[in-house]
């Protein structure tokens, strides 16, 4: 007879033998010691609590009484007005700022100093612009001198550049702009009456205003025709306008390795553009760079040393043979 496959029945109640069952009584011993663990844990925070007291809220409640609302507390024995949220939200005037500057007895207002500052400020251009007009208005380069920076210095240049150049008052419509620069200088913008605009530098002095009249007249070494004229192989410094320009030919035809500046001079009327050159790979053109893509390639003023090259088969394109500065005044 075959043996049957059927499942048989376990003798005995389920329950009973779960009760008995290895597995189930390991899991019931690891869960009361579980349970035991966090019942001690429970009962030692509970005691180290009573020990340390009541709370840090409770005790200075206890000590100094309920916290204020600060959205609601009036002031009591006092006859000043209560602070509220809102009054701390509100800006700050600045007439009621009170200070005590280093070294001095009295208090000042900030708007005070605002205002003293700002007086200062609108006394230096107003000085400034008064000066200007006085350089502007001088009959003689003599007379123009008294208003003159480094008036030692530039005397010999100044009487050699009206030498060739007519002298007298400079024409004006009116002074239309006036800016404080740094180091004590103030610059302000001259509307020329036959047209056109320059910028008069100021330099602010105990002596008083001094017009920078290099930087005024775009003053060179030497005359600017004169170097054109000769094509000078010798370096010399001018001050010119520089901007991006790309004619390459002649000795000069080799965009892939040079750098081509368009320069204008302006110490003479109607004077001649002419190219400058340099290697395109040098620190000189990374320097002339700089200063253009800082003004977004428009004009800039800079001081240059140029010179032509030896045989120059034409008289407009030069090497430019040193960088000195951007800007015209020499601080």
């Amino acid at each position: 007879m075959e043996p049957s496959h059927e499942p048989m029945p376990i003798a005995g109640d389920a329950f009973d033998r779960m009760k008995h069952d290895p597995e189930v009584l390991e899991a019931r011993r690891t869960l009361m010691i579980g349970l035991g663990v966090v019942s001690a844990i429970i009962l030692v925070l509970v005691v180290v609590n009573l020990l340390k007291g009541p709370s840090t809220t409770e005790a200075f409640k206890a000590q100094f009484g309920d916290l204020p609302d600060m959205a609601k507390t009036e002031s009591k024995g006092s006859d000043e007005p209560a602070v509220t949220r809102e009054d701390l939200q509100q800006p700050v005037d600045p007439n009621s700022l009170v200070f005590r500057p280093p070294g001095e007895k009295q208090l000042k207002s900030g708007a005070a100093a605002t205002v003293s500052s700002m007086s200062a400020d609108l006394a230096k251009l107003a000085a400034g612009q008064e000066v200007v007009e006085k350089f502007l208005q001088a009959a003689t380069w003599q007379e123009r001198l008294a208003f003159v920076r480094n008036g030692q210095r530039v005397e010999g240049m100044m009487r050699k550049f009206y030498e060739q150049h007519a002298d007298g008052p400079t024409s004006f419509d009116s002074l239309v702009e006036a800016t404080e620069l740094p180091g004590g200088f103030t610059e302000h913008t001259v509307v020329l009456a036959g047209g056109g605009r320059k910028v008069a530098t100021v330099q602010h002095t105990s002596q008083g205003g001094l017009v920078d009249w290099e930087a005024f007249v775009g003053a060179g070494e030497m005359g600017w025709s004169e170097f054109i004229t000769k094509r000078q192989v010798q370096p010399a410094t001018f001050r010119v306008f520089v901007s991006p320009a790309g004619h390459y030919e002649n000795s000069f035809g080799y965009p892939q390795s040079l750098k081509c500046y368009s320069l204008r001079n302006i110490s003479e009327p109607g004077a001649k553009v002419i190219y400058g050159y340099l290697d395109r790979h040098s620190a000189m053109a990374r320097e002339i760079d700089f200063w253009l893509e800082k003004n977004r390639d428009e004009t800039v003023p800079m001081i240059l040393s140029l010179k032509f090259p030896l045989e120059a088969p034409v008289d407009f394109q030069v090497w430019i043979q040193g960088f000195v500065q951007a800007g015209w005044v020499i601080r």
